[in-house]
């Protein structure tokens, strides 16, 4: 069973206990000092693995506004530490040799942020993914089924039975 858990600022939580199961790779990777980037979160729901990597620029950080301000998702940095995200954390489905469909998802707000942005950005990013890939090799089970640039008001419409909330203190560690 899936668990709720907090963003790294403590602002939001997402709410996993309506997953089959689910995991947060940070404390593992770091406990075996593997020098990998992983997504947020990991949980099978509706029998598909969601990879889901959750990034809120809208929040006013240490930095303060200015930063949040000058947010650039579509910088060549970013998309590729998006992609490498993808890649570092399916070492983990690989080595528990998972055969569900996968879906990488891009939970995403910034202040410039809107539908055709996210569909903008999820191209770009898409394009550094595995798809091209497995096609050419006709890989199957696939990589990668999905990817998503979502922000939460689209995550909590498509995924209702794991909302993305402020901070409830009372069901959070």
């Amino acid at each position: 069973m899936g668990e709720v858990y907090w963003e790294e600022n403590h602002n939001y939580q997402i709410d996993l206990r309506n997953a089959r199961w689910s995991i947060e790779l940070q404390p593992i990777y770091r406990d075996a000092h593997l020098p990998l980037a992983d997504v947020d979160w990991i949980c099978e729901f509706n029998n598909k693995i969601l990879l889901i990597e959750y990034k809120n620029a809208k929040l006013p950080y240490e930095k303060g506004l200015r930063a949040a301000a000058q947010f650039n998702p579509y910088s060549d940095k970013m998309v590729a530490n998006i992609a490498r995200k993808f890649f570092d954390s399916f070492f983990y489905l690989a080595a528990h040799q998972r055969k569900k469909p996968v879906i990488y998802i891009y939970i995403l707000e910034w202040p410039k942020g809107d539908a055709f942005s996210r569909r903008a950005l999820r191209e770009k990013i898409a394009k550094s993914l595995p798809f091209c890939f497995q096609q050419q090799n006709d890989l199957n089970p696939l990589v990668i089924d999905d990817f998503q640039v979502v922000s939460i008001d689209e995550w909590n419409k498509l995924y209702v039975d794991m909302p993305i909330s402020a901070c409830d203190y009372d069901k959070t560690e």
